[in-house]
Order: C-alpha cells, then sequence, then structure tokens
C-alpha cells in the first residue's frame, strides 16, 4: 500500500479530478505508484467518492505535498481546506482512503526577537502544517505553559527559522539559537516545543 501525507487546497477543478502535487519533500512519494489514467474511488471513512481522475504534478517550488480538489468533492467528502491528511493507495480495491493526519513535528532553531508576535519562516510553517495567514492565532506550549501569539511569516520562501519575544524565551528560560522539538496540532492551533536531548558520551 503506498501512502503519503498531504496537505488539502480548495481548486476550480472537474468534480470528479483531484490534483497530487509531490516531490516537495527530499524523499520520492509512494504516491507515484498509483497508475495513470485509472479511475479510482476516493473513500473517507464510510464515504466514497466514485470514477475519480487522479493527475499529478511534480516540479512544483514548495515544501509539503499537497492534494487540490474542488469544493463540492471536499464537502462531499467532509474535508477540510488547509488540514493535513494522510492518503494510502490500495492497489487490490483501487481505493484512494484519506484519513486525518493533524499533527506534525519538525526541528528547528529558536530565535529571540524583540516583536511580540511569533515569527515562522515559510518553509518551515509548511513543514508543520500551520497555514500561511499573517496573524493566525496559536497557543504556543511549553510544558504547562501556554501563549497566546500571533503568527507573522517572513516574505523569503525559503526562510526554515522561528523567533519567539524574547519575553517569552526569558520568562519560560529558553536558550536562543539553540535546536527545539516542534509539534503543531491543527486541531487546536497549539505548537509544542521540547528540547532535544543528546545523548550523553561515557568514557572507558
Amino acid at each position: 500500500m503506498a501512502t503519503g501525507r498531504l496537505d488539502l487546497y480548495i481548486a476550480k477543478l472537474p468534480n470528479n479530478t483531484v490534483v497530487l502535487t509531490l516531490g516537495c519533500t527530499d524523499s520520492a512519494s509512494e504516491l507515484l505508484t498509483i497508475p495513470r489514467n485509472t479511475p479510482l474511488v476516493l473513500t473517507r471513512g464510510t464515504i466514497k467518492a466514485p470514477n475519480v481522475n487522479v493527475q499529478f504534478l511534480e516540479g512544483r517550488e514548495c515544501f509539503a505535498d499537497f492534494v487540490e480538489m474542488n469544493f463540492e468533492l471536499a464537502h462531499r467528502l467532509q474535508l477540510q481546506a488547509l488540514r493535513r491528511y494522510s492518503l494510502n493507495y490500495a492497489s487490490s480495491s483501487k481505493s484512494l482512503i484519506i484519513q486525518p493526519t493533524p499533527i506534525s513535528e519538525a526541528t528547528a532553531v529558536i530565535h529571540s526577537q524583540t516583536a511580540t508576535n511569533i515569527s515562522i519562516g515559510y518553509e518551515l510553517v509548511s513543514k508543520l502544517g500551520i497555514p500561511e495567514r499573517q496573524g493566525l492565532p496559536i497557543r504556543v506550549r511549553n510544558g504547562k505553559y501556554i501563549a497566546g501569539l500571533r503568527l507573522q511569516v517572513p516574505a523569503n520562501l525559503s526562510d526554515d527559522r522561528m523567533r519567539l519575544p524574547a519575553y517569552w524565551l526569558n520568562k519560560w528560560r529558553l536558550s536562543a539559537n539553540v535546536p527545539y522539538k516542534l509539534q503543531y496540532d491543527q486541531r487546536y492551533s497549539v505548537l509544542s516545543l521540547s528540547p532535544i536531548h543528546t545523548p550523553v558520551l561515557t568514557r572507558l
């Protein structure tokens, strides 16, 4: 079974057509093994959309694979735009099974800034599945502590850095210019930070 994780975008497409844009990450997508020109059954739980035509695009500038379909098809399958889903192709039944995968992880260096918002580079936003929406409310969690901040995405598309207000870095006793593990939950718009523990080497 071929599988992949993709973000959903609404586009002006025929009702029974979906477009997969693959190759945005470093590794080749397993979904490229889906046969061309073969009608598939698109499935979400007990909901089925038969005779769906799957088209492919590669070489677009992106940092996360994504799937496009029109509003009617997304509504029928109860899918939400700008959410991340797993797509699993079952060759035996010629089915493309869609399931929500709202939690994504990445590693990034956290920098300090004087601004009061949270700044996350476009590349990092894409990897975490955070909607690229200026001013988006995000709850940042560090252990049991939570801060409500607004998102700011720099214009540089290759920016993979994250910048937190100096106030919160100091209050939470976080180290600037140090990599942290990040986890974003799309359901609650919560970005969790946790330290990266490196193994301690002992001399014999």
